[in-house]
């Protein structure tokens, strides 16, 4: 029975870890693009979760259109914000581009409690919560969906990254962008367009993770700095790094929750960061 629970909680952990490392991975995104650490990340999942909510549940869409909607109105979104807000700043200073994603993240937060409320709003099981024996322990099959989802969605990004012309652009731009518009690549359009694509993955998280909590529109606040902390703990220059990073950080909390006390869980990823800055500061998979 003890092996049952354990096996129960890695589970659980992995589940939740995807959507960290789906988060993590948006912050590598945006630092080997734009060499900048993006703090408004957190509320991409707000936004991404908020969309779902509209198109899936307000309007009645089926959840695959829904689904597909909600990450293309996220990137459309995303896409406006860099063009407002960071495209003008792109040239100045690390800290100045910083404190600009700070005040987008704290915009679209408070922007959101205007129009929604600062009310919860609850969200049906997509992938069904009931759950089931597997050689004695109980699998909740919403979990494996989730990580079933985030798993493929990493494996698309590498394929999308190393296969295709945008994403081999993508990654040139991150490396020299100098070097990239000598190639004739369009620095600021790829710029733009990681920018987005970042906001999708960020999208996506919200999306796996309305299920499992109220939709609201402080959810970035407690989403953002756990992905930020998995983008660390596996390298925030490395894409598979990142989502080592939530899977650890996620199993770590649920082993936390379940034989310490839950009232840690979100301390956790704090602690982590915090040890990983002080002795590991590339974190698992990054460069020294």
């Amino acid at each position: 029975r003890r092996e049952h629970m354990l096996t129960q909680q890695i589970i659980q952990g992995l589940a939740i870890g995807s959507v960290y490392g789906l988060i993590a991975l948006g912050y590598v995104l945006i630092w080997n693009t734009w060499g900048v650490l993006n703090f408004a990340q957190g509320e991409t999942v707000t936004i991404g979760a908020f969309f779902i909510l509209i198109f899936y549940v307000w309007l009645d869409l089926p959840f695959i259109v829904a689904f597909i909607l909600a990450v293309v109105s996220c990137m459309v979104a995303a896409y406006i914000i860099e063009r407002l807000s960071y495209r003008p700043i792109i040239n100045k200073q690390s800290t100045i581009r910083v404190i600009a994603t700070i005040g987008v993240g704290i915009f679209v937060r408070n922007l959101y409690r205007f129009i929604f409320g600062a009310d919860p709003f609850p969200f049906p099981t997509i992938f069904g919560d009931e759950p089931f024996l597997l050689g004695g322990v109980k699998i909740v099959p919403q979990n494996l969906w989730i990580m079933g989802i985030g798993f493929g969605l990493v494996l698309l990004l590498n394929f999308f990254l190393t296969r295709t012309y945008i994403g081999k652009a993508m990654r040139a731009t991150s490396q020299d962008r100098e070097a990239a518009a000598l190639m004739g690549i369009n620095v600021k359009q790829t710029m733009s367009l990681t920018f987005a694509f970042a906001c999708g993955i960020g999208g996506i998280a919200g999306v796996l993770i309305a299920p499992l909590y109220f939709v609201m529109a402080d959810m970035g606040v407690t989403m953002g700095p756990k992905g930020f902390s998995a983008a660390l703990l596996g390298g925030i220059e490395s894409m598979s790094g990142a989502m080592v990073g939530g899977l650890i950080l996620g199993v770590i909390e649920a082993l936390a929750a379940g034989y310490i006390s839950s009232a840690y869980q979100s301390a956790i990823a704090f602690v982590i960061l915090i040890i990983v800055l002080i002795f590991k500061p590339t974190g698992i998979m990054g460069k020294k």
